[in-house]
């Protein structure tokens, strides 16, 4: 098994790995770090909530068709169990316009399951950052992730 698709030892491995998958745009690498559960979940800023591999695999290959997405993380918070993990990030998304490019903040909530092959993401659930938060507003038309 190539090295960037091991299993990750620990859910911070899989969450480093995922982000760094969405920045290449490499779906097969996304997919392998997801948990083989019809009931995971992935929610996009200012979209529908995606539930099952096949819909969140469509909804990833969708995003990705246009190449990586310019991301970045920071704030991590979290909360870990023997079996489940859960973290909090500021996701920063650095969307390149046709005038300018702009720098647009969501807050994502990413949690882990560790099962017989690992930790695995079972949801992934991004929002455009609200009151409290600082943002910029994304581009009419603009896909965040």
């Amino acid at each position: 098994m190539p090295p960037s698709m091991q299993t990750p030892l620990s859910a911070e491995a899989v969450e480093e790995a995922f982000y760094d998958a969405m920045r290449r745009g490499d779906l097969t690498a996304m997919m392998a770090l997801w948990a083989d559960d019809e009931e995971v979940i992935c929610a996009h800023p200012n979209g529908p909530r995606h539930v099952g591999l096949e819909a969140v695999r469509a909804s990833w290959e969708s995003i990705l068709s246009g190449g990586g997405v310019d991301v970045a993380i920071r704030a991590v918070r979290g909360h870990a169990g023997a079996v489940l993990a859960v973290h909090s990030v500021i996701e920063t998304i650095t969307v390149h316009g046709q005038r300018a490019t702009e720098a647009v903040e969501c807050v994502a909530t990413n949690v882990f399951v560790k099962g017989p092959s690992g930790w695995k993401i079972l949801i992934h659930h991004a929002s455009q950052s609200g009151e409290g938060e600082p943002a910029a507003t994304a581009p009419q038309g603009a896909v965040l992730h």
